[in-house]
């Protein structure tokens, strides 16, 4: 099953639809040229399905399209990043080193 993302900028937020039901989300703000991801929520019936990942890879990808810089609040999408180390360059600084260091702090 493919897990299907689109931005809703109306919404702020990019949705996730698997089958063609809405599977999840992921919100956000801009501010200038920044993103912030605030909140990512999946719903039950589609946990363990690669829907969470895809948001927050899409979401990222987008913002690198878009040259914008990341501001991950949400507690998924800075350990999702952790996880993959080739997003941690969209990260602004001011977060970089506190979404690194959980990963040293989970080891």
């Amino acid at each position: 099953m493919d897990v299907v993302v689109t931005e809703v900028p109306e919404r702020h937020r990019f949705e996730a639809r698997l089958n063609g039901s809405l599977a999840g989300h992921v919100e956000y703000a801009r501010l200038g040229g920044k993103i912030l991801l605030t909140h990512t929520e999946v719903d039950g019936a589609f946990e363990g399905k690669g829907v969470g990942g895809e948001l927050a890879r899409t979401a990222l990808d987008s913002a690198r399209a878009n040259g914008l810089v990341v501001r991950p609040l949400c507690p998924f999408v800075a350990g999702w990043i952790r996880r993959h180390p080739d997003y941690v360059a969209l990260v602004d600084p001011i977060d970089r080193m506190r979404v690194m260091a959980a990963a040293k702090v989970a080891d």
